[in-house]
């Protein structure tokens, strides 16, 4: 526990230091207030480039404006993510960093450990808060389609998890690479995968994007199937990135 202790906090002040935090925030709260305005004021922008009314053929509601952020974050947001954390193991299994603490005694599993629970709470706070400004604004500006709080929070919850599950995958790819941008480039590709599998009814309930589809959807069908199966691949994932850290590490 001292080793998950020390490099949280070592995490914590390096976010601060490399302005991670502010990346992460501005990457994924500033569309959380964007979006509902910039969909308020689309239909006028619109009218005043093009000829005739096309308020009747624009339909914007609360539903929408919240399923505008939720594409943000499944798209633009991600590839923030990505970039801001792409060299988290990556960097210091090819500089060799860790040597010197495991010959002192540091435990490398809970150096992977606190790497994941540092930046999945992180992203995981951005996200619900995200949620939360985008749903002032959205009811605060669209009167129609109006969804249940609650509902939004699950939403908030379901792609938090399906953070929580490409921050694994980017680890995992960087223990097996030791290179950042081509981890953060494969993982873009299966998300692209992931999204056109989920597609095929069958296996679309073990396809980690489902949890993307069931939080655009605000709906619930197969849900604990879906989050079950994402934390079996956390799981497996995360101890193949710490046999892989450890490996690397001394390789």
């Amino acid at each position: 526990m001292n080793t998950f202790k020390a490099y949280l906090k070592k995490e914590m002040l390096e976010s601060w230091r490399q302005y991670k935090y502010l990346l992460l925030f501005i990457g994924i709260i500033l569309f959380a207030i964007l979006d509902p305005i910039l969909l308020k004021l689309l239909p006028e922008i619109l009218k005043s480039k093009i000829n005739g009314d096309l308020a009747s053929l624009i339909q914007i509601d609360m539903k929408s404006a919240v399923q505008n952020y939720i594409k943000d974050l499944n798209q633009i947001s991600l590839l923030i993510v990505l970039l801001t954390l792409m060299g988290t193991v990556s960097d210091e299994i090819s500089s060799q960093k860790l040597v010197l603490p495991y010959s002192k005694g540091a435990n490398l599993s809970f150096v992977i450990i606190a790497k994941t629970f540092h930046y999945t709470i992180t992203i995981s706070i951005f996200i619900i808060t995200g949620f939360i400004i985008n749903y002032y604004y959205a009811v605060t500006l669209f009167s129609e389609n109006i969804i249940a709080f609650k509902n939004v929070l699950i939403s908030a919850a379901l792609i938090s998890i399906y953070y929580f599950f490409v921050i694994i995958l980017l680890m995992f790819l960087s223990s097996i690479f030791k290179k950042g941008v081509l981890a953060a480039l494969l993982v873009l590709m299966l998300h692209i995968i992931s999204a056109l599998l989920v597609n095929i009814d069958k296996i679309a309930k073990f396809i980690p994007y489902n949890l993307i589809s069931l939080a655009n959807s605000f709906t619930t069908e197969n849900i604990l199937t879906t989050i079950f199966s994402v934390l079996l691949y956390c799981i497996i994932l995360s101890l193949l990135t710490i046999k892989n850290y450890k490996n690397n590490t001394f390789a």
